[in-house]
């Protein structure tokens, strides 16, 4: 399984930078049982060391492994290592030695990866552990050594840590899986792709390019998975979907691909004769002929439930479609990728290119069966196998299949049409060029799903037009949403086909459309302002309008608000929007509010223009504008509380020098004049 290792900067930088692995082996007394004076081979947390002899190994419990002795009996241990291959085809970032020697010790330790090499001068035991740590830093690959060297006395070994970064060759990350497998789908379904590591990020292509999230990044053709491990992808049409699973932002897997179909739902009709260069169906027992996805040739064509069987018409996939083309003889017959249909050798086949022989068919159709042969077979639906394929005579396994000939659904209008704006209603038609029937039991009525329930009467116009009227015209005061729900049925192109109406379905009532009823009540007006007309303000921030009813504003961009100071042709930016910042969270129904994009401070009076037919009423009705005044005056201090924080006393001064207050009252401070003030030293704006 081969991995690949993606070498752009750039994308690096996107993302976090990746961790690197850590190796850490504290050691403990039951390692004595493998750490000998012998040396050799020995296993340390699951990496494979080859030790050195040495003349003593010992355990502290304080300091870890001992290494050589104070006794003068013994001595020191002149040289000692430890050494790995087992981080070789790593980066080896860095390696850090716990290790310290008794008191009265001399011994050196020397850190070696691959090339990369450094020696340290070891201290006595302390219990502060990281005074007792040396490190190599490094960014290599290569064997690992740790190695000691001592004149007198013992030294001690308490862990070893390696910090080191597998390169991609040697990460496996799991290729995603599709759960939605190869083939024909009709429009909207969903393809599901899934790894069982949530922590990978998948990342696809539909048009059978190599996916790669760099290209994601650069916006240059890949796409991101809407989850971190489900990709999921509606299909709209057909595809080469290409998908790989990327881990820590720099690995990525193998690419797994899947081909999608998508072909829509068609209306199949009996066929009672053959045109040519049209497309058929083949249908028995509940099942169409299905295409078998991605194969040249089959010995069956494999069956499709059918969405519905009637007696006028079914329904399938366009893509179970074939078409007969007369020839010589009879008729070829193409699948929906244009492969010829033939008999190979006695077996039903498919070939791109038109076969020399046994590619022409005769066809027959009598009370309803089809007999379509070539040379000694004929096309039968085997009930055991549940598949359509060639024999060379009839059983009471096989059956004669059905043909029907694919159409279009027949087109139809409603007039109003749907998901119209009204004045008021009293008339619907639709109406079918090719015919329209109303079952007995239609019954059509408006709603609004509470107030309203009105039934319409059903008047057969002509063979085409149907006609549903109300006694007198339906108005409402406010404008009101309807639903024009049918009980019964609708038949398009009954002598033909007999299709029912089509329509959407709410809380299991059958819709045929919607409308919106404007009401005729007086257009609404504004009733008040905040701040009201002519206010001063410290600043100017918000404008709220409450309504009379409901309101909104226009979507004609030609007509806007205008903000301004008096005097100036300069117009300051204003935006509508449902939010209040002077009554804290959303406004209600029935207002709105104009936001100063950047709050006016600087003192001046500001007109505000906000033309007739800016804002509208709920039934679309132009409200009245309006022109405002406001004051902006404050002495640029922003400050609006006097009372400070940790204060107890305060004397007053007005701005001519003259003491108007000392107090250890602050209600008393709120007792003063509007105005601005020196308060302990400081101007103050008493509002």
């Amino acid at each position: 399984m081969k991995r690949f290792l993606l070498f752009s900067v750039g994308i690096l930088i996107a993302f976090a930078s990746i961790k690197a692995e850590t190796y850490t082996h504290t050691f403990k007394k039951g390692d004595l049982n493998n750490l000998t004076v012998d040396g050799g081979s020995v296993t340390f947390s699951d990496i494979v060391w080859t030790a050195s002899k040495a003349n003593a190994i010992a355990w502290n419990d304080d300091k870890g492994i001992q290494i050589g002795s104070a006794k003068s009996s013994i001595g020191a241990c002149k040289n000692y290592s430890l050494t790995t291959s087992a981080f070789a085809e790593y980066e080896i970032k860095s390696i850090t030695v716990n290790t310290c020697i008794a008191s009265g010790g001399d011994a050196k330790l020397k850190i070696t990866a691959g090339e990369t090499t450094n020696e340290y001068t070891i201290d006595v035991y302390n219990e502060n552990a990281a005074k007792n740590s040396y490190t190599l830093t490094c960014d290599t690959k290569g064997d690992i050594t740790i190695s000691w060297t001592a004149s007198q006395k013992a030294y001690f070994l308490k862990s070893i840590t390696i910090e080191y970064q597998i390169p991609a060759h040697l990460i496996d990350v799991e290729e995603p899986t599709f759960k939605t497998p190869s083939g024909v789908y009709i429009a909207k379904d969903s393809v599901i792709v899934e790894t069982k590591d949530q922590n990978l990020v998948l990342f696809y292509t539909l048009d059978g390019t190599t996916p790669n999230h760099e290209d994601f990044y650069n916006g240059t053709g890949t796409t991101l998975c809407s989850k971190y491990w489900v990709a999921y992808h509606v299909l709209e049409k057909s595809v080469n979907m290409k998908v790989i699973a990327v881990k820590d932002s720099i690995y990525k897997s193998d690419v797994v691909e899947a081909k999608y179909i998508v072909s829509p739902i068609k209306p199949y009709i009996p066929a009672k004769e053959i045109k040519s260069e049209s497309k058929y169906a083949f249908v028995a027992n509940g099942k169409s002929a299905d295409f078998l996805f991605g194969k040249d040739t089959d010995e069956a064509l494999q069956s499709r439930s059918l969405n519905g069987e009637y007696d006028k018409y079914i329904e399938t996939i366009e893509y179970n479609a074939f078409t007969f083309t007369t020839t010589t003889g009879g008729y070829t017959v193409q699948d929906a990728e244009n492969r010829y249909m033939y008999i190979n050798n006695g077996v039903l086949s498919f070939a791109k290119e038109k076969p020399a022989n046994g590619a022409v068919w005769s066809v027959s159709i009598n009370d309803g069966k089809a007999t379509i042969k070539n040379s000694d077979r004929t096309l039968f639906y085997s009930k055991t196998n549940e598949t359509f394929g060639c024999y060379s005579a009839q059983t009471g396994d096989l059956e004669l299949p059905a043909m029907y000939m694919m159409r279009e659904y027949p087109e139809y209008t409603i007039t109003p049409e749907n998901n119209s704006y009204l004045e008021e209603l009293q008339k619907i038609t639709i109406k079918c060029n090719e015919g329209i029937k109303a079952s007995d039991n239609l019954n059509i009525e408006a709603t609004d799903g509470y107030n309203i329930k009105k039934s319409f009467t059903c008047n057969q116009i002509d063979q085409n037009t149907l006609e549903f009227t109300l006694n007198e015209p339906l108005r409402v005061e406010n404008s009101t949403y309807l639903w024009i729900n049918m009980i019964g049925e609708i038949i398009l192109c009954p002598d033909e086909m007999g299709q029912k109406l089509p329509v959407t379905v709410r809380y299991g009532t059958a819709t045929i459309a919607n409308y919106t009823i404007t009401g005729y009540a007086a257009a609404a007006t504004i009733e008040t302002v905040v701040p009201a007309n002519g206010s001063k303000v410290e600043q100017l921030s918000y404008i709220l309008f409450t309504f009379s009813y409901y309101a909104g504003k226009t979507d004609n961009t030609e007509i806007s608000p205008k903000l301004y100071l008096e005097g100036s042709e300069d117009l300051i930016p204003i935006e509508f929007t449902t939010e209040n910042e002077n009554e804290t969270g959303k406004v209600e129904q029935k207002q709105c509010a104009l936001k100063v994009t950047n709050p006016v401070r600087k003192n001046g009076t500001y007109v505000l223009e906000v033309p007739d037919g800016y804002f509208v009423d709920g039934n679309g009705k132009d409200i009245k504008g309006i022109t405002l005044k406001y004051i902006v005056e404050n002495d640029g201090t922003g400050i609006n509380d006097i009372i400070a924080e940790g204060e107890n006393h305060w004397i007053v001064y007005d701005l001519t020098g003259i003491r108007v207050l000392e107090t250890s009252n602050a209600e008393s401070l709120m007792t003063l004049p509007k105005g601005v003030y020196i308060v302990n030293g400081t101007k103050r704006l008493i509002k």
